[in-house]
């Protein structure tokens, strides 16, 4: 049997989750332009709620501290990278033209969210567990490397690419992308478009037959 206010309260759920989720993502916008602007170590409750123009407690509630505040940052800056480049690689009718894709939407995402990008420069090499050990190592970065390996073994099964160390050639162009954000940071007038093809060219011509 459910009371009156029970009833009510249920029906209100979807928009009491629709309304919690805005919320998160605003700290989260807040958190990343903090970070970005003052860095890991300037970076507290205390600012993101300032900036985020919302009290501490507020941020307390959907967080249960800084360490989840950050893991849920980095998660939704992958999240946001992922959404921009996936449509436009999958719709490629071939490895070469997959590969293309993946390394200019990846150069075009990094170019348009510069806020994430130092906030990301500032994150990976700071953020710690309780022993000091970075929770961002090389472990972390596995599925980025192994999917790029599953397109790399696609054009080598369909005869596109020509035979190389498939983790070798993933590594070399994460390397060659993960670079541009200094790039784009210390010219900000950079040709956005012709480095992101310039790069794909490269490793079309690195990988082809």
């Amino acid at each position: 049997m459910h009371s009156k206010n029970s009833t009510s309260i249920q029906n209100n759920e979807p928009e009491r989750s629709f309304i919690d989720q805005v919320r998160r993502e605003q700290i989260i916008r807040a958190a990343i332009e903090s970070i970005a602007e003052l860095g890991y170590g300037g970076t507290s409750f205390a600012k993101i709620a300032k900036r985020a123009k919302i009290s501490i407690g507020v941020i307390a509630y959907h967080f249960a501290g800084k360490d989840e505040l950050i893991n849920q940052t980095v998660i939704s800056i992958y999240a946001a990278g992922t959404e921009y480049m996936l449509p436009r690689i999958q719709t490629r009718k071939n490895a070469s033209q997959a590969l293309r894709a993946y390394i200019e939407t990846n150069i075009e995402f990094i170019a348009r969210h510069p806020s994430e990008m130092l906030a990301l420069a500032q994150i990976l090499p700071n953020f710690r567990d309780e022993q000091g050990r970075l929770r961002y190592d090389r472990a972390q970065e596995e599925p980025i490397l192994s999917s790029l390996e599953d397109l790399l073994s696609w054009g080598q099964s369909s005869g596109e690419f020509r035979a190389f160390d498939r983790r070798v050639m993933a590594i070399t162009i994460r390397r060659a992308i993960d670079g541009f954000p200094p790039q784009i940071k210390d010219e900000p007038g950079l040709d956005v478009a012709a480095y992101a093809a310039e790069l794909a060219s490269l490793f079309e011509m690195a990988t082809r037959k």
